[in-house]
């Protein structure tokens, strides 16, 4: 792991779930034994991915399990980077090489602040 990647590399995550959206275009996607995920290797054209986004059109059965580049991993937004990620709820058929996947950010629940109390 190199420096920026120590030093900047929360960066990247603030940055991708501040954007909310990203497109990749697949270069290879591969299925590996035993694993329900789809690993998809591609380059980042536009936005920023990061885990627990989800693939447009499809956003209640898949999500981004994890996001892997030069540049540190959980998240990217490098335009052009190569990136691999992990995706569940897809088939490799579905996406042949040179197709564009477009990732979106989920609506995460509101959690409650502050205590509840029952009496």
């Amino acid at each position: 792991m190199s420096l920026i990647t120590l030093t900047f590399g929360g960066l990247s995550e603030e940055s991708a779930n501040s954007i909310g959206r990203g497109k990749v275009k697949i270069v290879k996607a591969e299925k590996f034994v035993g694993m329900d995920a789809v690993c998809v290797i591609g380059r980042l054209i536009d936005g920023a991915v990061a885990k627990k986004m989800a693939v447009h059109g499809k956003e209640n059965e898949t999500h981004v399990l994890s996001v892997e580049s030069k540049y540190g991993d959980g998240a990217c937004n490098k335009i052009g980077a190569q990136v691999v990620l992990m995706i569940q709820g897809i088939h490799k058929d579905d996406y042949p090489s040179g197709t564009e996947i477009i990732l979106t950010k989920n609506a995460q629940e509101t959690k409650p602040k502050g205590r509840i109390i029952i009496a």
